[in-house]
């Protein structure tokens, strides 16, 4: 395959963009949780709906302001998610389960 690039872009409204790409899929994705998720005075106009409807298609790129203020990899937008998903780590005791059997409680390391 080619050079992945966006070929079509619509409003879908609730800061989100309908991206039509060059390998025949399509993608939803959420701008403005991104934006909310990382404030830069540069990023926050365009939580208004008003300005972040500006956007156009440059070289293949969805792009917002005159000098590109806001773009995103052509590939993580491919994705669906501008956003790192957490995923929550909690410390495991090696301690044993009240009513358990001792061979039967499961090993935690």
């Amino acid at each position: 395959m080619g050079r992945l690039y966006i070929i079509g872009a619509t409003n879908a409204g609730n800061l989100s963009v309908n991206l039509q790409f060059s390998d025949n899929t399509s993608q939803t994705v959420n701008i403005g949780d991104f934006i909310r998720s990382h404030p830069h005075p540069q990023y926050n106009k365009y939580l208004d709906e008003k300005n972040f409807r500006r956007f156009k298609l440059e070289n293949g790129n969805i792009v917002w302001g005159k000098n590109w203020d806001l773009i995103f990899p052509v590939e993580k937008l491919h994705t669906g998610s501008l956003v790192e998903k957490k995923v929550a780590s909690y410390p495991v005791s090696n301690r044993l389960i009240p009513g358990v059997a001792e061979d039967e409680a499961p090993e935690y390391k």
